[in-house]
């Protein structure tokens, strides 16, 4: 039995999808990674807190405190009371080249 114009437009609408799919998952995926890849590291010091940070680097990020505190805490699955020194965190700054250079 021959297939119909109608079946082989529905196949090709699946395919599609299935392909979209796909493309935005690995997207996703990548751009997770990269978010924080470009970013610099900091080492918590004795009284150091997310928010003295947010301050310290207001020049050099676009969030609003609390936004760069749930940032943190989010993308290195941390609390912000529950910060010691000598933990290590991501932030939201770019590291310059000869930072990401040394890495």
């Amino acid at each position: 039995m021959k297939k119909t114009n109608r079946q082989n437009g529905w196949s090709f609408v699946i395919v599609l999808i299935a392909v979209g799919m796909i493309m935005g998952t690995y997207s996703f995926v990548n751009a997770k990674s990269d978010t924080t890849e470009n970013y610099i590291d900091v080492k918590i010091e004795e009284g150091d807190t997310l928010w003295e940070l947010s301050t310290k680097f207001k020049e050099n990020h676009t969030f609003t405190t609390d936004a760069f505190v749930k940032w943190v805490e989010s993308t290195n699955g941390v609390k912000a009371e529950k910060l010691q020194p000598g933990d290590t965190v991501v932030i939201p700054v770019e590291a310059d080249k000869n930072q990401l250079a040394s890495k």
